[in-house]
């Protein structure tokens, strides 16, 4: 008998995602292992159930994978192109998470099960975090003064709803590519956050 095939986690949560989103959430973990070459029992060793291996799937309870960029900053560069990096890096994530959410919202997660371990949810770690982005930016008369929980939730609310808008009517959302969205929803945005005498955003 030959050795039972070694896969590690990310392999794992990879096919998790691929099947869970091609099933749903009622998927069976046979299946997930069928695509990865190992058994259901194997599976459920690694991560203690079908639904903590959905969890860990799409990291729910857990800070999005942008938030350190946002806890470092701003740096040194012309903050336009900074916050443009910002917003294309965030929109690039709710791009891929838009297959989530109907798996999500079928599965009926907690709101204990989305905060995870922390006191906050993810969401609002996110927002406070971007709030002191701004904050820091404006100390810094990278930006005028004005409510920094405002120029973040403007900021945070235009590069997400058209991902739920998407989500709610089954529509494809056009890359940058095809319709340059992002670039339009900063050009926008910078005329109410620019310092005084700066009109334009660089780049």
């Amino acid at each position: 008998m030959g050795r039972p095939r070694q896969v590690l986690d990310e392999e794992i949560l990879e096919a998790a995602r691929a099947c869970f989103i091609e099933h749903g959430s009622s998927v069976s973990t046979e299946t997930i292992a069928a695509r990865l070459g190992v058994s259901g029992p194997a599976l459920l060793k690694r991560f203690g159930s079908k639904r903590e291996l959905l969890k860990a799937a799409f990291a729910v309870g857990s800070p999005p994978p942008w938030l350190p960029m946002v806890e470092e900053g701003p740096d040194d560069r012309d903050i336009s192109v900074q916050l443009r990096e910002l917003a294309l890096t965030i929109d690039a994530f709710f791009r891929k998470m838009v297959p989530a959410f109907s798996v999500l919202r079928e599965a009926g997660l907690t709101p204990e099960e989305i905060r995870g371990d922390s006191e906050d949810s993810p969401a609002a770690r996110a927002q406070d975090s971007m709030t002191a982005w701004f904050k820091r930016a404006q100390e810094r008369g990278l930006l005028r003064e004005g409510d920094p929980s405002l120029m973040a939730g403007l900021f945070m609310a235009g590069v997400q709803y058209r991902y739920f808008l998407a989500h709610i009517t089954q529509q494809r959302v056009p890359t940058e590519e095809e319709d340059p969205f992002v670039e339009r929803l900063l050009n926008m945005l910078w005329r109410g956050m620019a310092p005084p005498g700066q009109a334009s955003p660089a780049g």
